[in-house]
């Protein structure tokens, strides 16, 4: 009867950090009336206004993705009571577009002067979130193995074969909280004098080994 083989199982961590080179600017557009078509009506203005005002910036109206689209009722609470203020329509819309500062200024100028009341927001990422995330991976089975191999140095023995390699499935957004924008004064393009900080992301992995006497 095959016995088995003495095990160490050890958790590995991965750490990278990288420079953003990507930006993704939230746009959100949120409409109230106490008339449910109007409330529609609005919001479909509101929408053909950004979609118009794009290509002076030269995006084109494909390039607006909607994330998430939520027609609801907005009440008002007083005394323990609710009552009905308005029926709302919030469409957040997104960019995703090279980081390039010149061009955020035009693009951000050219939303707030659509009229469209958009409420902004930026969040900075990188073009190849896969290959981050393989770092990430790469980088969490060797700290397993640099931690394995202490442990069993230490104890006299050494590492053997991997016996088993555990590895749930974890979404990592590559990317910065989003940051907030307030409605511009004006209209002007400016260059954003923005210099966003790396990303930091992490990930882990239990490798098991077998272990030998040394």
């Amino acid at each position: 009867m095959k016995t088995t083989p003495p095990l160490i199982r050890v958790q590995g961590s991965g750490l990278v950090s990288c420079s953003p080179d990507t930006v993704i600017v939230g746009i959100d557009l949120v409409t109230e009336h106490r008339d449910y078509e109007k409330a529609n009506a609005d919001a479909s203005r509101k929408l053909e206004l950004l979609r118009t005002a794009l290509p002076k910036a030269e995006l084109s109206a494909e390039e607006l993705k909607t994330e998430s689209f939520h027609v609801g009722v907005e009440n008002d609470y007083h005394a323990g009571t609710h009552t009905f203020r308005a029926y709302s329509v919030k469409h957040r819309l997104s960019l995703r577009l090279p980081f390039e500062p010149a061009h955020l200024g035009r693009v951000l100028a050219v939303v707030a002067a659509s009229k469209a009341q958009a409420h902004l927001s930026l969040t900075f990422t990188v073009a190849d979130p896969e290959a981050v995330k393989r770092r990430l991976l790469e980088e969490a089975v060797k700290n397993a193995r640099s931690r394995a191999e202490i442990i069993a140095r230490a104890a006299g023995q050494r590492l053997g074969p991997v016996h088993a390699i555990d590895y749930g499935h974890t979404e990592i957004f590559i990317g910065s909280e989003p940051h907030g924008m307030n409605m511009f004064c004006d209209a002007k393009a400016r260059p954003m004098d923005l210099k966003p900080a790396d990303i930091e992301a992490s990930d882990t992995v239990l490798v098991t080994w077998e272990i030998e006497a040394s």
